[in-house]
């Protein structure tokens, strides 16, 4: 068993989760203003991390953390409340069906699990759209944002995944989810 492995005790149990947070909140206020300014969608690590705790907890654990973060998301962002939560889930939602089909598999693994995640998250808005009978995703919206989005998703999904490594600790085995 190596240290890695071991589980963890004391203070770093609560405290590097609550700094993975408030570093959370922090690099999406930074990279939404820094997008803004250049007239792009920013990339969207609370759906990172709903797809990190996707690959980390057992299924119904983490579609409900992966809502949470979502909701945390709606709180501080001061949208429709709920809308972000359910497609933070709903991207949660595909990453499982990764996760049970290609864990372990390199690089492979990590593009699929963000194809799934922005897939599943979008996929949840336009279902919600249908539903509510509203707006709030169109053609222009999708063909604007969503490409852009993905891009700087995948780009910064591998720094996030180590990030998401320190704060939770490294993703359990496949056997040990199910």
């Amino acid at each position: 068993m190596t240290l890695g492995r071991l589980p963890r005790r004391g203070a770093g149990r609560v405290l590097q989760p609550a700094a993975l947070v408030v570093l959370l909140i922090a690099a999406q206020g930074l990279l939404s203003r820094l997008t803004d300014a250049a007239g792009l969608p920013a990339p969207d690590l609370f759906l990172l991390t709903g797809a990190g705790l996707a690959w980390r907890m057992r299924p119904a654990w983490a579609l409900a953390a992966a809502y949470g973060v979502g909701l945390l998301q709606d709180v501080l962002g001061g949208g429709m409340l709920g809308l972000h939560a359910a497609g933070v889930a709903g991207g949660a939602l595909l990453v499982l069906l990764v996760r049970r089909y290609f864990s372990n598999s390199g690089p492979v693994q990590a593009l699929l699990t963000v194809v799934a995640a922005v897939a599943g998250e979008w996929l949840a808005f336009l279902a919600l759209t249908y539903w509510l009978r509203s707006d709030l995703v169109t053609v222009p919206l999708l063909v604007r944002t969503v490409p852009v989005m993905f891009a700087g998703t995948l780009i910064l999904s591998g720094v996030w995944d180590r990030v998401m490594t320190w704060g939770f600790g490294p993703r359990s085995a496949p056997e040990a989810l199910s």
